[in-house]
């Protein structure tokens, strides 16, 4: 029996994987459109665009053509392809631990697959989010050793915090996805509806909802991602009246050092973009986002859904063969 569990986890991590690679290349202009309107009131030199079409239609026509959309992609794939390798052989691997679990159970044991491959994947992540608000910025290399002489190698983790948070998004997802599809797949299979679109709409539908649900924190994490000196509101000046008159009181009291350390966190983000920017930045590209969601979880369920009966079937042919050998060296 846990040897059946752990190839059918192994089976679901690389097709999930292979799915979701497929669909990080499919819709990663959006993502990368999606990531600028995050950042884009926070960097003062930026190009501001006003939505999602305006922003492709900017990046084509003023840094390089088409390719221009595709900045990062190849460390965005490999990030995507071994997060997803890693979230679903955890959470399957999980959730066949427990046959009935309850809503907080599944919940749980989404969030926890996600933190752990998220605390693989983030440094990743953060060189992503640097290739695809600085164009100049060439090559992976480059990208780390920007992010280690600025912040330290803690600073390839930043926005951990809301990653942590974060991973309630795929939890989200895949229980509002398995809750609808056991009340309505089996009603449509009866009625010779194609399962594939239905599949489709009923995974792209719950990645909407746990992206609105969680956008928030996905604007806390970029904008924690960003370049130490890119916040246009932390000005020179202010650094040096902050220095000159708050550090001692920052030495003295215990609240003043909480107020410092949630500065530095996700929470302390959300609430200096509402103070500064207002409540409506917190939701800066989220139509794009949304898209973005429904194409690249739709896409990726669709597609892990072929490959996963393909890794079955090419493992049922490989039986006697696989036994064949075992035999010959007996």
């Amino acid at each position: 029996m846990p040897s059946n569990v752990a190839l059918d986890a192994l089976g679901h991590a690389v097709s999930g994987s292979m799915g979701t690679g497929i669909s990080t290349a499919a819709v990663f202009p959006l993502d990368l459109v999606t990531t600028r309107l995050k950042a884009q009131r926070q960097l003062n030199s930026a190009e501001h665009y006003s939505g999602v079409i305006d922003g492709l239609r900017a990046i084509v026509s003023r840094e390089g053509g088409i390719a221009a959309l595709y900045n990062g992609l190849g460390p965005d794939v490999g990030k995507s392809l071994v997060d997803s390798f890693l979230f679903f052989g955890f959470y399957t691997y999980l959730r066949q631990r427990s046959l009935y679990p309850s809503v907080v159970q599944e919940l749980t044991l989404g969030a926890l697959a996600g933190a752990c491959s998220r605390a693989i994947t983030t440094p990743i992540s953060n060189v992503v989010t640097r290739m695809q608000m600085q164009p100049d910025i060439e090559s992976l290399s480059q990208a780390l050793a920007d992010i280690r002489r600025e912040s330290g190698v803690a600073g390839l983790w930043s926005g951990y915090s809301a990653t942590i948070i974060l991973t309630m998004n795929p939890s989200i997802t895949f229980f509002v996805n398995r809750r609808l599809a056991k009340r309505i797949i089996p009603a449509l299979e009866e009625d010779d509806i194609p399962i594939a679109w239905i599949a489709f709409l009923l995974a792209a539908f719950s990645k909407s909802a746990a992206t609105v649900l969680t956008y928030p924190f996905q604007m806390g994490r970029t904008r924690l991602q960003m370049p130490n000196d890119s916040d246009p509101d932390d000005t020179t000046d202010d650094k040096k009246q902050r220095g000159s008159e708050s550090q001692p009181q920052v030495e003295k009291s215990l609240i003043a050092r909480f107020f410092t350390i949630l500065d530095k966190t996700v929470f302390g983000v959300i609430i200096r973009i509402i103070n500064k920017e207002g409540l409506r930045a917190l939701y800066d590209g989220l139509q794009g986002e949304l898209l973005k969601g429904f194409l690249s979880h739709g896409l990726t369920m669709v597609t892990k859904g072929v490959f996963h009966r393909l890794v079955v079937r090419l493992w049922i042919l490989s039986q006697p063969y696989l036994r064949k050998r075992f035999q010959t060296k007996q």
